[in-house]
């Protein structure tokens, strides 16, 4: 609740903008979602990552009512999907992956017709000013088959915020882009923050949740694996830990590691070995452990970044 507090314009009290309860999607005897529960609060930009088919898209999915779970309740903006999806969609804005623009039109015309469909007030006038966000006023008029990549995810962003939405939902929304456009994206991300705006995006590029997101939730398998702010999940994971070692010992001592009582991952480099260790571990004892196993020249042990605490958490699972 204290970071709700840091929020501009959002009450402390306020209800949560999502809450997802023990939900379950079952796809034949694929599970891709196996109980899962998330609270997102209101003015938040809180990242979904994960390894492929972690169950990311099917959670936003359920989130968005376009998929209704095996078991388990969804309420947005403190109402149940179930029932009352038309009714949400006014508030919501959603990127898919997919940009799914009409190319053979102009941006404007894009937007126009999403207007339409929202019944967006002053339609014209709101068009000018999402354009204007993302950067795309003196391109309004351009036909969009001849924008690049990253123009065109611009303009389904544009299209995302038409109505006005309290929510937006971004399915990776820096996918396929180049790093000056990523930024600009990012750049438009943080607006929407200042403006109050709750965002939940998910994405395969840990410095883009790092940067951007104020909680992350770590999927794996259709589970929630961790959920925190980026600084408590790289504290709470515990301590990296390398070792040198001549590499012929590496892989025989990367084994018996991963055997040892608070050892969450371990891994071969070109110095040695690599071991992430819990919070509660002592990184000597897996040093002592190591010694009995072979010679280790020396060790050093440092935080872990995103990055390593999600390869830490979701190892086993696809890249």
């Amino acid at each position: 609740m204290n970071d709700v507090r840091r929020v501009a314009g959002v009450a402390p009290d306020a209800p949560p903008a999502i809450e997802v309860t023990d939900v379950v999607c079952q796809f034949g005897r694929i599970r891709a979602l196996a109980g899962i529960s998330l609270r997102v609060m209101p003015g938040m930009v809180v990242g979904i990552v994960g390894p492929n088919g972690a169950g990311k898209t099917t959670l936003i999915d359920v989130i968005c009512g376009l998929v209704r779970p095996s078991r388990g309740t969804v309420r947005v903006l403190g109402h149940a999907v179930a029932g009352n999806t038309s009714a949400l969609r006014a508030s919501i804005g959603v990127l898919p992956q997919e940009t799914a623009l009409y190319d053979e039109v102009t941006a404007w015309q894009n937007l126009r017709f999403s207007a339409a469909l929202y019944g967006v007030a002053h339609a014209d006038r709101r068009i000018a000013e999402v354009l204007e966000l993302v950067g795309l006023s003196e391109r309004a008029r351009d036909v969009v088959r001849g924008f690049s990549g990253g123009m065109q995810r611009r303009v389904a962003i544009a299209r995302a915020l038409l109505h006005n939405p309290a929510l937006l939902i971004l399915d990776e929304p820096t996918v396929g882009v180049d790093v000056e456009t990523r930024h600009q994206i990012w750049a438009h991300i943080r607006s929407l923050k200042t403006e109050g705006r709750t965002v939940v995006l998910t994405t395969n590029y840990l410095d883009e949740a790092e940067a951007l997101c104020d909680r992350v939730a770590i999927l794996r398998a259709g589970t929630l694996v961790a959920e925190d702010t980026p600084a408590a999940l790289t504290a709470r994971t515990g301590r990296c830990l390398e070792l040198e070692c001549w590499s012929e010992h590496a892989t025989k001592l990367s084994v018996a590691l991963q055997q040892h009582p608070g050892v969450l991952r371990a891994e071969t480099v070109d110095f040695g070995l690599r071991v992430y260790v819990g919070i509660e571990t002592n990184p000597e004892d897996i040093v002592g452990a190591a010694r009995k196993l072979c010679p280790v020249e020396g060790f050093r042990t440092r935080s872990p970044d995103l990055v390593e605490v999600f390869r830490a958490l979701t190892a086993g699972s696809q890249p």
